[in-house]
């Protein structure tokens, strides 16, 4: 309490007799402060980990740049998730994801973009796979039997052992690809272009290769027994080694500068036929 001072003139002295309350509150502000800023970070915390529970159990989620969600659109877009037989993930972006090994089959991935992914030993069996990215992709052991693959884009790909049979391959590009031993028995190959390619003892029995472009490929041991290569292009390709074109239909074929040394050439309707 302040002193009184009944003197005239002279300056009556104050006592802060309220610092103690004052220090209590700043002290009880401070406090209050570390607990909203502890409790903000916790929240943060939450938050986070429910997110990401709610995306690991989601087939497909799928984001536009702007963070608007997509569910059927022509262009490609950033989807999370867990891919799984049978389900929708046309047009995604999925070059972080790592699909090795899994079962696939039946999977919608029309228009996805795939470049430059390790998909080995994956099952594709039966896939839609039409215009999708593919390119420098190593799918070795890779099963894309059955499968449609109009238009996509497999250059420079591996292909050891893969199994393309009886696959829908209409107009795709194989340039630079490696497909030492892969199956292609009964595949749709029109207008396929393998220019430059490595099909090293490839199975291409039965096979549609009509207008096919096989200029500067490596056939060495390739069967293209029974095939239609009709009006493929096969200019200065190695065919040699063992090569067979049994009952090969090659009508209006280019075999300028193609190597048969040492093939069956028992195949049809060309001057290299006999």
């Amino acid at each position: 309490m302040p002193v009184k001072n009944n003197s005239p003139g002279q300056k009556m002295p104050v006592h802060f007799t309220n610092v103690p309350l004052v220090l209590k509150h700043i002290g009880n502000r401070n406090r209050l402060q570390k607990m909203i800023k502890r409790n903000s970070v916790l929240l943060m915390g939450i938050i986070s980990v429910l997110l990401i529970a709610s995306l690991s159990v989601s087939p497909a989620f799928a984001v536009s740049s702007s963070g608007t969600t997509l569910n059927s659109v022509s262009h490609t877009k950033v989807c999370f998730g867990k891919p799984s037989k049978n389900s929708d993930w046309s047009n995604c972006d999925m070059r972080y994801m790592n699909l090795a090994n899994l079962d696939l089959s039946g999977i919608n991935l029309s228009g996805a973009n795939l470049q430059g992914m390790r998909l080995y030993n994956t099952n594709f069996a039966g896939a839609n796979l039409a215009g999708a990215n593919l390119k420098y992709d190593n799918l070795n052991f890779v099963n894309l039997s059955g499968a449609n693959l109009v238009g996509a884009n497999l250059q420079h790909g591996d292909f050891y052992y893969a199994n393309l049979s009886y696959a829908n391959l209409q107009d795709v590009s194989f340039h630079g690809s490696r497909f030492p031993t892969a199956n292609f028995q009964g595949a749709n190959l029109l207008r396929a272009d393998f220019s430059g390619a490595d099909t090293e003892l490839c199975n291409f029995q039965n096979a549609n290769l009509s207008h096919a472009n096989f200029n500067q490929a490596n056939m060495f041991g390739d069967d293209f027994s029974g095939a239609d290569l009709t009006h493929a292009s096969l200019v200065n390709g190695n065919f040699g080694g063992g090569g067979i074109m049994a009952g090969a239909n090659l009508d209006g074929a280019n075999v300028a500068g193609l190597n048969t040394a040492g093939a069956d050439l028992s195949c049809n309707n060309n001057t290299i036929c006999r």
